[in-house]
């Protein structure tokens, strides 16, 4: 029996959330940090609406992510559009229940404020905001 080989990325080595290395880290071990690990499990939580009922669990993530690119842990342009996929995805799951799916659309602010914040800079991230207000503003999730 053979496995398939997991490519050596950033992307795969730290479960989806983009690192880079730290000023204490030179060779980006950064998917050890507990706050990384902590980030993955709020994540899971929230793709798998596990605490529908507990929309904390949404602001906890954000500042999980705010805090860990304050400490130079994670980079801010891939944390914050890694946390704009998580809820987006989330929002537009039809197997979670309809009152998660809203609580996690008004979330996308958050992210999307600090993506757009960090575009006035770098004109293809000012691309990239500019495309997924577009889908937002096309979004078919509406109140029943």
């Amino acid at each position: 029996m053979s496995s398939m080989p997991v490519p050596a990325t950033p992307l795969f080595r730290s479960g989806g959330f983009p690192t880079r290395p730290r000023a204490d880290d030179p060779h980006g071990n950064t998917a050890d940090h507990p706050g990384v690990e902590c980030l993955r499990w709020l994540g899971l939580k929230i793709a798998c609406g596990l605490t529908p009922d507990d929309p904390v669990l949404l602001r906890q993530h954000q500042l999980a992510t705010e805090q860990l690119i304050g400490c130079g842990v994670l980079a801010a342009v891939p944390a914050q559009e890694q946390a704009l996929c998580l809820l987006w995805s989330a929002a537009h799951n039809p197997l979670l229940p309809w009152h998660w799916r809203m609580a996690c659309l008004d979330q996308l602010q958050r992210p999307l404020a600090a993506l757009a914040t960090l575009a006035r800079t770098d004109d293809a991230l000012a691309a990239r905001v500019q495309r997924f207000q577009w889908c937002l503003s096309q979004s078919p999730l509406k109140e029943p």
